[in-house]
């Protein structure tokens, strides 16, 4: 082996590394703040990933759709709706009755699939040479020819889960529901530590001060 192909090598444990942890973290996060700060870490892992396989389209994807995009987002909704203190994804017994099943089941999916497709390997000393052009154009040309349906699906995708988003911040601010950051319906004129100021025979305690 080269130098050049240690250093391949190193560098794909090395990224690889990094990833599993930020995955890791996402799930074993004691607040959610901070396991949406290892999905982010995880996810720019992945680009890092890609890097080394040289799909130059998929690294720009991954960085600007799910890093820059949807990372992004549910760290501004997590702050804009104030529940950084909130526990994280093992924060409740209900996630786990249901993470569990659905991890195993996606574990034996993904070892079926790797044990019962047919790989081609290339016989001893054989290289496949690259199409013409960069991957870039060639990935664009498909996505724009051949596979244009599924490319419009994703973009209703993402609009679902921007609508999403709206109803959420929308119930968690209900009509006479007070939440973290805003004062509810106060008297007029009144302030933290001040005593309101209310109209002429009206008392706080609920008796006339006519009386």
């Amino acid at each position: 082996m080269t130098w050049a192909d240690w250093f391949d090598q190193f560098a794909f444990f090395l990224v690889g590394g990094i990833t599993l942890l930020g995955a890791v973290g996402v799930v074993f996060a004691p607040r959610i703040i901070h396991a949406c700060l290892c999905l982010l870490v995880a996810l720019i892992g992945v680009a890092g990933l890609y890097g080394l396989m040289a799909a130059h389209l998929l690294l720009g994807i991954q960085l600007l759709v799910y890093a820059g995009g949807i990372a992004v987002l549910i760290l501004f909704a997590i702050m804009l709706l104030h529940r950084r203190g909130e526990g994280g994804i093992l924060g409740g017994t209900r996630n786990l009755i249901i993470g569990l099943p659905a991890t195993v089941i996606v574990w034996f999916v993904v070892a079926a699939a790797v044990i019962f497709s047919k790989w081609h390997y290339l016989p001893g000393g054989a290289t496949v040479s690259p199409p013409a052009g960069s991957n870039v154009r060639i990935i664009g040309e498909l996505l724009l020819s051949r596979h244009l349906l599924a490319f419009e699906l994703v973009s209703v995708v993402m609009l679902m889960a921007l609508v999403g988003a709206i109803i959420i911040a929308r119930e968690d601010k209900q009509p006479g529901r007070n939440t973290p950051g805003t004062t509810g319906v106060s008297p007029v004129g009144s302030r933290t530590g001040e005593t309101p100021v209310l109209p002429d025979g009206v008392c706080t305690g609920g008796e006339d001060e006519s009386e």
